[in-house]
């Protein structure tokens, strides 16, 4: 048997991969020329086109060729040097914030620890479906832990993670990468974030309406869509009062330090970007909310620490000048339990759906609407947010049909 057509070229002068006439693999590299003018040459033989680059990195890495990486990445290594060195160049070093890095390091925890000990080479498609099948099955005190969203991000991630191992020649096949993947589906049934109904807004809103530090925040929040780290990162100077415009450019977000190993040892709230680049908008509010803000600037140095200049933090606490969310988050659901409304807990970001959704149930309002008061450039995610109170519209487009069913005469 001659040597196969097939030539898989390496970049970076990591040379190829062929078939031998004796069906093994080999793996070649050029060294250049020695002083003499004699052209060197090394090569790396495996039964398998991956045990040849395996080898072949292995003798590159020793041999100083490849100084720029700490771990030599091949078929061989274990999971968790894999997802390490995943965890360290692929993420870290992306661009992404701390935040998501957290978010991301989190997610692969179920894959390492179900893959522990194993090489990297052993875990084909039926390992992944089986481990995607595991994560749909499993429970906690009788209720299933993972849902489609945490399943869908999962699978993104470690799919993302085998697609830079072939990009870089660690690997060379992605076992996600073909018909024989299962995309995984959840057992656990999560509750849709919705709007809140009018029943529920006026009652949290009565409830809230008695505490001087949460209602200013959710009051700005139910007229603007913002998200809450949006609001909380308002200053004075993002306010402009005679225009009624109020500029979103910051957002709260946390600074993280993280050991070796991707976990976070530390962690501060600081003003940064909204959440994407579309984020950064200014909302015209109606001249009720102005109004509002412009009492509250009088009032809120009376009942709270929050400060007035426009360099400032529009809203404050009892303890300080301004909030986090996650203490925002634990003060809201605290005076709610104890209000008596009927709703003990509150996911801050139904606010944001409710915004929507009041704002799209307007005559005249399109999605492109709510894209702007929301700050989305894909109209398919500010479709989510939208309610549109379905079954209602449902009902009142048949009503509307079988009148004009009546005068289709044939």
């Amino acid at each position: 048997m001659g040597k196969s057509k097939k030539n898989v070229r390496r970049p970076n002068g990591e040379g190829s991969v062929y078939q031998m006439k004796d069906g093994r693999f080999g793996s070649a590299v050029s060294l250049g020329k020695d002083e003499n003018g004699k052209r060197q040459r090394h090569v790396a033989t495996g039964k398998t086109e991956q045990e040849a680059m395996d080898k072949m990195r292995l003798w590159l890495s020793k041999n100083g060729y490849l100084e720029e990486e700490k771990v030599v990445i091949n078929g061989q290594t274990t999971v968790e040097e894999f997802v390490e060195e995943f965890k360290k160049y692929g993420l870290k070093d992306s661009g992404i914030s701390d935040v998501t890095y957290d978010n991301y390091c989190n997610m692969l925890r179920p894959f390492t620890s179900a893959f522990t000990g194993w090489h990297i080479g052993e875990i084909d498609t039926d390992e992944i479906n089986k481990f995607f099948a595991r994560m749909s099955n499993e429970t906690v005190n009788g209720h299933y832990q993972y849902g489609q969203t945490s399943l869908k991000r999962t699978a993104y991630l470690v799919g993302r993670m085998f697609k830079r191992a072939v990009r870089k020649k660690y690997l060379l096949h992605n076992p996600m990468d073909n018909g024989e993947f299962k995309k995984p589906k959840a057992k656990k049934v999560s509750k849709e974030i919705t709007a809140l109904t009018s029943d529920e807004l006026s009652n949290i809103m009565s409830a809230l309406k008695q505490h001087d530090t949460i209602y200013p925040v959710i009051n700005v929040m139910i007229h603007t869509g913002m998200r809450t780290q949006e609001a909380l990162a308002l200053k004075w100077g993002d306010i402009d009062f005679e225009s009624a415009c109020i500029s979103i450019s910051h957002a709260l977000t946390k600074k993280m330090v993280f050991d070796e190993h991707g976990n976070r040892t530390s962690a501060e709230t600081v003003v940064g970007l909204p959440k994407t680049k579309a984020g950064t908008r200014e909302i015209l509010v109606p001249d009720s909310l102005i109004e509002y803000l412009m009492e509250w600037r009088k009032k809120a140095p009376t009942v709270s620490k929050t400060k007035t200049s426009d360099e400032d933090f529009v809203f404050g606490t009892v303890k300080g000048p301004s909030w986090t969310c996650d203490g925002f988050r634990t003060a809201l659901n605290r005076y709610l339990k104890k209000s008596g409304t009927g709703v003990d807990r509150l996911r801050p970001h139904r606010l944001r759906h409710t915004a929507a959704t009041l704002l799209s149930n307007q005559p005249d309002a399109t999605v492109f609407h709510v894209m702007q008061l929301l700050g989305h450039e894909d109209s398919r995610m500010a479709q989510k947010y939208v309610d549109k109170q379905r079954e209602e519209r449902a009902k009142k487009n048949k009503e509307m049909l079988e009148q004009i069913s009546k005068g289709l005469v044939f």
